[in-house]
């Protein structure tokens, strides 16, 4: 490949990474995105509370409760074998608006919220910070309200630093207090009638959905930096956006569904909610969620439990989730052979504490399809002093008896307001996730 079509691979890519994280400023509206590119791929919607009738040779997707979404595709002669399975997460660590959020004081007038997942706090500090998610309104059917999405699209909120002068230990490490310093502004209070300063962030809802503020009932909403995502360096290789993790994984695992075309296997792709939270929640990895769905899926074809089991035990999973880069500037937090360098592949992760999924089996499989296909691999293992953060693999597999694997991009900053990464990573994870529903299913 020359270097004109790399550049053109690499632009294509960051462009579409970027639609998506602009399009996914919150979970809800990730699974949005993910619905739509199925849709326009040919899937077709079940609903998760509905007896459904499927059909070999077809590609289906059910909606989770609006944060996560479980897509498969059923081959053409399938029998009930050949399972496979690659999961993502669409939630990431953020500031999360509380009920009854303002706090008026000293002419300010502010928004009470709580950290969602492990944020690195300091990186939310003097940003300019829209929110999205949901709401909830009334309807006619008080056992079935509606549920809307929105995102306000525009700045409205900041944290604002304490200046140098009044800490001027700042530089040597600040601790941020959770409920103090991790509070933003949203308006002043001279610019607000008193009336209006009550329920001001369900006011300024009714205004943008075009509801009444009485028929709001609740609300599901989410700060996010509104900094739009770009590419960087001498060449366009590296690229700087919010929600890298794990919106990489996501658009490697719905690219990787959408392209394959089954025979004789059944091709899952899940992106779930909840992994910054520990995804013991009912649309979370630890559910029974996926288990639920392929138990479904086998009983629509007439095949036993112990089809169904067999199909496990012979199965193969990839769990799909960012992994650390080495830092420039502090490279002795790797481990000093297992490490991962920008735009040098995506990479595989092990952990002798399961942390990550691992199984020889998958790696040694995987390793022959990148040889194969031309695909750039690395391997990731954290240092033995500094235990590494888990993900929803080793979780998934407690309800899932499979081989499993974890892989995923190397970024730096992770859990950072902006993260960054290597642009042919992504590309090397897309070309992996392809390969890897295809491959077997011929």
């Amino acid at each position: 490949m020359d270097i004109e079509e790399k550049n053109k691979i690499r632009s294509k890519t960051a462009d579409e990474l970027k639609r998506r994280v602009e399009a996914s400023t919150s979970p809800f509206h990730s699974i949005l995105y993910i619905m739509n590119e199925l849709d326009e791929a040919g899937f077709e919607k079940l609903e998760l509370g509905s007896r459904w009738k499927l059909e070999r040779g077809k590609k289906y997707y059910v909606d989770v409760y609006g944060s996560t979404v479980v897509s498969f595709a059923v081959g053409s002669k399938w029998y009930g074998e050949n399972l496979r399975f690659a999961a993502a997460h669409s939630d990431f660590p953020c500031l999360k608006i509380k009920p009854a959020c303002e706090m008026e004081s000293n002419g300010y007038i502010r928004m009470n919220v709580e950290v969602y997942g492990g944020a690195i706090l300091n990186t939310w500090l003097d940003r300019p910070l829209s929110a999205a998610g949901r709401i909830i309104l009334k309807t006619d059917d008080i056992m079935n309200p509606e549920v809307r999405y929105l995102d306000f699209k525009q700045p409205l909120f900041i944290i604002p630093n304490l200046a140098i002068h009044m800490n001027r230990e700042v530089n040597k490490g600040v601790e941020l207090n959770r409920q103090k310093d991790m509070i933003p502004v949203m308006a002043l209070s001279d610019d607000i009638k008193g009336e209006d300063k009550k329920n001001i962030l369900f006011k300024y809802i009714s205004e943008k959905a075009d509801v009444r503020e009485e028929d709001i009932l609740d609300y599901d909403m989410f700060l996010y930096p509104v900094e739009t995502p770009c590419s960087l360096g001498l060449s366009g290789e590296i690229f700087s956006s919010g929600r890298l993790d794990n919106l990489t994984s996501v658009q490697a695992c719905v690219k990787g569904i959408q392209k394959s075309v089954p025979d004789n296997g059944l091709n899952m792709a899940v992106v779930y909610d909840s992994e910054e939270v520990g995804s013991a929640t009912k649309q979370g990895a630890g559910s029974i969620l996926t288990r639920s769905i392929i138990g479904r899926i086998f009983k629509n074809f007439d095949y036993d439990e112990e089809t169904m089991e067999c199909a496990f035990a012979n199965g193969i999973g990839l769990s799909v989730d960012v992994a650390h880069a080495i830092h420039p500037n502090i490279p002795e937090k790797n481990d000093p052979t297992n490490k991962l360098l920008l735009n040098h592949g995506f990479g595989i992760k092990t952990s002798a504490g399961e942390r990550y999924a691992s199984d020889p089996v998958v790696i040694g499989i995987l390793k022959r399809l990148c040889e194969a296909y031309d695909i750039k691999y690395q391997r990731f293992v954290n240092r033995s002093d500094i235990p590494g953060g888990s993900t929803l693999g080793a979780i998934a597999v407690a309800n899932l008896p499979m081989r499993m694997l974890d892989v995923g991009v190397p970024v730096l900053a992770m859990h950072s307001s902006r993260e960054t990464m290597g642009i042919d990573d992504q590309m090397y994870l897309e070309r992996i996730l392809q390969e890897f529903f295809c491959y077997f299913t011929k």
